[in-house]
């Protein structure tokens, strides 16, 4: 009888421990994974709940004051120049609410580079500021109730969603940390689309910290914020 109890337990320990292992590993795969860390700027993924792909993360501590970034955000007309594979990025509608600069519906059309199609976005940026504590988060969501046509030869983006954050660490020096899911829709693999929208986060960053020593970027944050 004693033999029978020893291999019914040794049985549901045999049972039971993949139903562990699966818990465990599910529980770690929307944790946050390091993947790069270059020229100050860290890099990480994790899986999508719901999705087959990534979101990515990327910090960086960037030495201008918060107001400076903002004003490099809400240039939506530079995104072509320092954003990754930004062909185009206009202002289709723009909203006052006082301080709270940078409330516009966007259209962006990406480059989707060879072979892959061009893809287009129609986006709302949607920013809060809290001085007191010195955060401001721009989220930025697909809008799909504003009319875009859509051209020949462009897929518009399945579903998308990033976040900036900006922190005060010290009057000129800022934690920036960009969120960000596409996923760009049409007849493109997953892997593929992983490789294209991955390196996206981490270069935002380092481009955006080039961009922002721009002394127009300083002199307009002086006027609107000082």
């Amino acid at each position: 009888m004693r033999g029978k109890r020893v291999l019914f337990v040794v049985f549901l320990i045999i049972i039971l421990l993949p139903l562990k292992v699966i818990s465990a590993e599910s529980s770690n795969s929307h944790e946050w994974k390091l993947k790069k860390d270059k020229n100050g700027v860290k890099t990480f993924s994790r899986s999508k709940k719901n999705s087959s792909g990534k979101e990515f993360r990327s910090v960086a501590i960037i030495d201008y004051p918060i107001e400076v970034l903002l004003e490099v955000i809400i240039d939506v007309a530079s995104y072509p120049k320092w954003m990754p594979d930004v062909l185009e990025a206009t202002i289709l509608k723009e909203f006052h609410k006082g301080l709270e600069r940078g409330n516009y519906y966007v259209h962006i059309v990406y480059d989707g580079i060879w072979p892959v199609k061009n893809r287009d976005i129609v986006m709302e940026s949607v920013p809060k500021t809290d001085w007191d504590k010195g955060v401001s988060i721009i989220k930025l969501k697909k809008l799909d109730t504003f009319p875009v046509p859509l051209r020949k030869g462009v897929v518009r983006v399945k579903d998308f969603e990033s976040e900036f954050k900006f922190e005060y660490i010290a009057r000129s020096k800022t934690k920036v940390t960009f969120t960000t899911f596409v996923d760009v829709g049409g007849k493109i693999s997953p892997r593929l689309a992983t490789i294209q929208t991955g390196s996206v986060p981490h270069k935002t960053l380092a481009n955006m910290a080039r961009v922002a020593a721009d002394p127009k970027y300083y002199e307009a944050a002086v006027r609107d914020y000082f």
